[in-house]
């Protein structure tokens, strides 16, 4: 499996409170750097330094949250909300049917990632056009809160069986439905075509709760989603992206996820260094 390119030179310092993640990744920096020195370049045995080398820059950058929803479910007001971001670039705004990653970086800067071996090509801020057969844009911004998650934000869809999140390496989900006609059958089947381990964590998000009447309306509205959506998410929030009324409770919920994601991924990492490790024995010659 090829690395994703937009891994490579964005490794993250977040990691440090996570001592699971921050000892495998000190302990697979040692296997690696004493197999480099043991084996040569061409050895059958090669592929596996590789492979602990993806590993290390998987689990060394932030989270990647996939925030996902139907057309105009406000998923880009609630990234922005998330990723404390007041405005994208042009070039960003005027491509919502493309998947956009929003990363820490320390200036502006927009690439456009292609199809193509994943190759990725600069993007001027002021552009309204893109590279042909790109399918994600990642803009790189100078928010604080980005050092902690990356956040890809998909185009609306009425499903989400043809988009390959294992290529977009998402660790966590998000699902965005509106308030005033939140968790349509739709929606739900959409859901359902996500990943297993993504959905098992999962946080579904009603936005535009200002469109709601009042309080009475909400705690409504959030019984009814507990009623139906508690086997189908790991929790529910309701969020006004406009006063920012419940914040408090997204990012309580939003805390809690990470946290989940961040042991799922290591212990998942951790299975996979096995069979690495085990396939590299067997292909050694018996002493």
């Amino acid at each position: 499996m090829a690395v994703d390119v937009s891994d490579i030179g964005r490794q993250s310092s977040v990691v440090s409170d996570h001592p699971l993640t921050s000892r495998i990744i000190a302990e697979l920096k040692l296997a690696r750097s004493e197999l480099e020195r043991a084996l040569s370049p061409t050895s059958r045995l090669f592929p596996a330094v590789r492979a602990l080398m993806r590993m290390e820059q998987r689990l060394g950058r932030p989270l990647r949250l996939a925030i996902c929803g139907e057309y105009n479910s406000g998923k880009s007001s609630l990234a922005n909300l998330l990723g404390g971001i007041d405005s994208l670039p042009t070039a960003a705004i005027s491509n919502t049917r493309i998947p956009t990653l929003l990363y820490y970086a320390p200036e502006p800067e927009i690439w456009a990632v292609r199809y193509a071996a994943g190759r990725r090509a600069r993007v001027r801020a002021d552009h309204n056009t893109l590279p042909q057969s790109v399918f994600r844009l990642e803009v790189g911004l100078p928010s604080q809160r980005l050092r902690a998650i990356e956040i890809l934000d998909f185009p609306g869809l009425p499903g989400l069986g043809h988009v390959d999140l294992a290529f977009h390496a998402v660790d966590a989900a998000l699902w965005c439905t509106v308030s005033t006609q939140a968790w349509k059958e739709s929606e739900r089947l959409a859901w359902n075509e996500l990943p297993a381990r993504l959905r098992s964590g999962g946080l579904l998000v009603s936005t535009h709760a200002d469109l709601l009447a009042d309080t009475g309306d909400r705690e409504k509205l959030l019984t009814r989603l507990h009623r139906e959506c508690d086997s189908m998410f790991r929790d529910v929030v309701i969020v006004s992206t406009i006063d920012a009324s419940g914040a408090d409770a997204l990012h309580s919920a939003l805390a809690a996820l990470i946290v989940s994601a961040r042991d799922r991924r290591a212990n998942s990492a951790l299975r996979l260094i096995g069979r690495i490790t085990h396939r590299a024995l067997s292909q050694m010659p018996e002493p």
